[in-house]
């Protein structure tokens, strides 16, 4: 059985990911709460909190994000450096720490944006920091091939812990769900199944992909 390493394991798609997917994967997990995760005290810019075991992996999925959305004049210096710190510099923690521990074949994932593929208003911050992930995915895509595959998942808005606050009641779930072209706000399922996809052999010819998991908006006009 595949082992594979959750990092933000309490995050919606990552508990919708262990529901669905456990009997397929030893799922190994690292969160700040404490009930979700295998490690005490978890900091994704502390290593030192890392979990440290002799296992080696065959699959790492960096969950943690933010969604701050503000007008530009709003994001102050210390906005940007705090979606850079948990989006990108936490990423490269892991990476730095995990990576020399996986197998041949494993699959690495992250998660970037349709706010990286897309003009919106009062994405500044999250676009940028989401389109890094994007770039830092296919450069070590093609600096691990054969060895581990990296692939992105971009979602659009989704029913999450982060997204409660913008989903707040049901007319503005029912604005939103019209704006997107399927017509519904996506579910933890539609990206955890995904993720499993990305995880198992049945895409092990595919490396370097920023995947679009968003009901169509990255590509059809509404």
């Amino acid at each position: 059985m595949k082992k594979i390493l959750l990092v933000g394991a309490d995050s919606s798609s990552a508990l919708s990911l262990k529901k669905l997917y456990s009997k397929n994967y030893h799922f190994i997990s690292m969160s700040r709460n404490a009930e979700q995760s295998d490690v005490a005290d978890f900091d994704v810019l502390n290593p030192d909190t890392f979990l440290k075991t002799d296992l080696s992996y065959d699959g790492i999925v960096y969950f943690p994000g933010t969604i701050n959305l503000k007008q530009f004049t709003r994001l102050s210096i210390n906005d940007f450096n705090k979606d850079y710190e948990v989006n990108v510099l936490g990423l490269i923690n892991i990476l730095k720490f995990y990576i020399p521990k996986l197998s041949h074949g494993s699959s690495v994932i992250f998660f970037s944006s349709v706010a990286a593929k897309l003009g919106l208003p009062f994405h500044s911050s999250v676009s940028m920091v989401k389109s890094a992930i994007v770039g830092l995915c296919k450069s070590l895509s093609a600096e691990y091939a054969p060895k581990i595959r990296f692939n992105c998942v971009s979602p659009s808005l989704f029913e999450s812990k982060m997204s409660q606050r913008l989903l707040r009641n049901e007319k503005v779930k029912e604005k939103l769900s019209q704006n997107n072209p399927l017509g519904r706000i996506g579910s933890p399922k539609d990206i955890s199944s995904i993720i499993h996809f990305l995880l198992s052999e049945n895409s092990s010819w595919i490396t370097g992909q920023d995947i679009s998991v968003d009901g169509g908006m990255s590509v059809i006009s509404k």
